[in-house]
């Protein structure tokens, strides 16, 4: 029995068809066709906004006469949103706990929360869904732009309106916890998250938000473990945050699950820098953290733009470019990387140039900088990786991000020890045509084998 749910708009009506089956099916040209029996499954929900430019995949599956037959309609090619986040942080902060309008203001914001099994929707956990959703949006903004001192007042401001709402002082301090591990302080930072932590565990039944508080403060504490090197607390960390990760498909999940996936790509380059590039250990090594960083792109890309803020597929493709140019430590500096891996890196940076420059964040813009330091590092052009890599390094400095601080200075230093070689190179003429020939051949010579650091990357 067909139930029909009509609505008319411009004198066109939409029919939508539930639990029907069809005897007789007439087609646009008036043939007919007739038993036949179609069965509709569609797959989860998925809250992915309109406006986003990936096509999401479907499958139908059709029963006629017995047979089973499963069509998936093909998704596009993956493109990025242009558009820009348009929160102003310079504008004054609503009271988000005052319930006079609430309601209306939620109602233009954030995600669309699944109705219960009763069909009935939980407003408290959806109003609490929407204002994470608001802060997150607001928070994440400011933190990638290096705008440590705006963060600071909005939040405060934010902590001033709401006095005793155990939630948001939770969820502000993990936030904060981040600018401090951003800053390089590492221990400060770890403590902030287990103190959130356990005030979760004191609190279970006051926090709505509670298992997806618990996700955020582990995959901070993770991020905080593989910069300290300890990559088997790292490992179980980020284990523990997919598995209380709640299992549903809004918005706010699948953002976390597309952190969840950048974190355990980045975990295995702790790995992948530590071993040889002849091993087949490292190629599988490899393999599997692009495997989790493109799973990352694919699922930020649907979630970027409109009420989502989340940049997490421009770091992907530099995380994809990094792995490519190995070029994580002195150790793996000395190392020569394949034409293909410079080729991969290469488009992986031309991607995000054309379709990033206009919104890149401060923090993006670091990254983007070494990641083309390291690209012409590899290809030979010693001096322009040298002034990439100086303008990192000056922003860096000047917006506080300190943890990249290090290992920029440590490619500089390489990078200046390879220009002076160079340079003496080309004042030796009793040199051997034969040493000459080597090192334009190669963008890693053996003269090169420098005394190797335990420097890594802290991102």
């Amino acid at each position: 029995m067909a139930s029909l749910l009509s609505s008319q708009e411009d004198g066109k009506y939409t029919i939508n068809i539930v639990n029907s089956k069809i005897k007789t099916v007439v087609n646009g040209d008036g043939n007919s066709v007739n038993n036949y029996c179609r069965c509709l499954q569609y797959p989860e929900h998925s809250t992915v906004f309109p406006s986003s430019r990936t096509t999401a995949r479907r499958t139908a599956v059709y029963h006629d006469g017995g047979e089973m037959r499963r069509i998936k309609r093909n998704k596009t090619k993956i493109r990025f949103p242009q558009r820009k986040f348009w929160g102003n942080s310079k504008l004054p902060l609503k009271n988000i706990s005052d319930e006079s309008d609430e309601d209306s203001y939620y109602s233009r914001c954030g995600p669309e929360i699944f109705p219960s099994v009763s069909g009935e929707r939980d407003c408290a956990f959806e109003k609490s869904m929407k204002r994470f959703h608001i802060i997150l949006n607001r928070l994440h903004c400011l933190r990638d732009n290096g705008n440590f001192e705006d963060f600071t007042n909005v939040v405060d401001g934010m902590l001033m309106n709401s006095k005793g709402d155990l939630e948001l002082e939770l969820l502000i301090l993990l936030e904060k916890s981040v600018i401090v591990s951003d800053q390089n302080d590492l221990e400060n930072a770890e403590a902030m998250v287990l103190e959130a932590l356990s005030k979760l565990k004191d609190s279970e039944a006051k926090v709505k938000m509670r298992d997806y508080l618990l996700t955020m403060a582990h995959v901070y504490l993770n991020a905080i473990y593989r910069r300290q090197h300890k990559h088997g607390k790292a490992a179980s960390t980020i284990a523990v945050a997919e598995q209380v990760l709640p299992k549903s498909q809004n918005e706010i999940t699948r953002f976390f699950k597309a952190h969840i996936l950048y974190e355990m790509a980045s975990n295995l380059t702790i790995y992948i820098n530590s071993v040889p590039l002849h091993l087949s250990a490292r190629k599988k090594l490899v393999e599997q953290s692009k495997h989790y960083m493109r799973q990352c792109i694919d699922l930020s890309i649907e979630l970027d733009g409109g009420n989502v803020y989340i940049k997490e597929h421009q770091f992907g493709l530099l995380k994809l470019a990094s792995l490519d140019l190995n070029c994580g430590t002195r150790a793996a500096r000395e190392q020569i990387t394949s034409d293909k891996c410079v080729a991969d890196a290469q488009t992986c940076l031309r991607a995000v140039q054309e379709k990033c420059q206009d919104e890149m964040s401060e923090g993006l813009k670091i990254q983007f900088l070494r990641a083309k330091s390291d690209l012409n590092y590899r290809l030979g052009e010693f001096k322009t990786a040298q002034s990439e890599a100086s303008q990192a390094l000056s922003l860096a400095e000047t917006l506080g991000f300190n943890s990249e601080i290090i290992p920029i200075q440590e490619r500089l230093e390489d990078i200046s020890k390879l220009i002076t070689f160079t340079e003496m190179m080309s004042l030796e003429p009793s040199l051997e045509e034969g040493s000459v020939n080597s090192l334009s051949s190669s963008t890693v010579p053996s003269e090169r084998n420098f005394s190797c650091s335990s420097g890594c990357e802290m991102e």
